[in-house]
C-alpha cells in the first residue's frame, strides 16, 4: 500500500483540537503538559501528563480527537506509529505546542 501525505489543513485542524482539549486538563498554574500516543497492531495507547499531574485521564472529547488523528493518518496510509505533543507555558501566559510524529 502506497503512502500519501496527510493534507496540512486537516492535520492542523486536528492538532488545534487536541491542543485545546489537552489544555482543558491542566491547572492554571501548571507550566507544561504532554500527550503521548502510540499505535501498534491496530491498538491505540495514549498517556496524558502535566507538571502537577503525573497521571491525567483524558475525557471523551480528547479520546475522540486522538481517534480522529489516527483515522486521518489511516485514510492516507501514512504509516503513523506514534505522536507526541508537548505544551509549554510561555512567560506571557500563552502556550506553545511542539509535535513530533513517528512513522513505520
Amino acid at each position: 500500500m502506497s503512502r500519501s501525505p496527510v493534507p496540512v489543513d486537516e492535520q492542523h485542524s486536528i492538532d488545534m483540537a487536541i491542543g485545546g482539549l489537552v489544555l482543558q486538563h491542566v491547572y492554571e498554574d501548571e507550566m507544561n503538559a504532554e500527550l503521548s500516543i502510540a499505535v501498534q497492531a491496530g491498538e491505540i495507547q495514549y498517556q496524558l501528563t502535566s507538571s502537577a499531574q503525573p497521571i491525567n485521564f483524558a475525557n471523551d472529547a480528547l479520546v475522540q480527537a486522538i481517534c480522529d488523528l489516527i483515522g486521518l493518518h489511516e485514510r492516507y496510509s501514512s504509516g503513523l506509529s506514534g505522536a507526541q505533543y508537548r505544551y509549554d507555558k510561555k512567560p506571557d501566559g500563552t502556550w506553545g505546542m511542539y509535535g513530533n510524529f513517528s512513522y513505520e
